[in-house]
């Protein structure tokens, strides 16, 4: 299979996710093709914020999927209860 993508060496795309007491929550977004980031207010319960990026360069044809924490309330203590009831940073755009 063939990818093209015009006028690109590489795909950058990303979401960030919010983990609330109520679960995960999308925020902020970069989509390739969009110059504007798609800005999203994080929410004033959360306790954790990670990013999920996808990226794909001209040489390659393996999709590259990571995550990184980018805010972590340091004084809450439930974090590590709200990851293991609503599982890890969502993979998904």
């Amino acid at each position: 299979m063939n990818i093209y993508f015009p006028n690109s060496n590489s795909i950058n795309e990303w979401t960030e996710w919010h983990l609330t007491p109520n679960g995960w929550e999308k925020g902020t977004f970069s989509r390739e093709g969009n110059p504007q980031l798609i800005e999203v207010e994080p929410p004033e319960n959360r306790v954790l914020t990670c990013r999920y990026h996808e990226n794909i360069t001209i040489n390659s044809t393996w999709l590259q999927k990571h995550i990184i924490e980018i805010w972590r309330d340091s004084g809450c203590k439930i974090i590590d209860e709200l990851l293991e009831k609503f599982a890890g940073c969502p993979e998904s755009l």
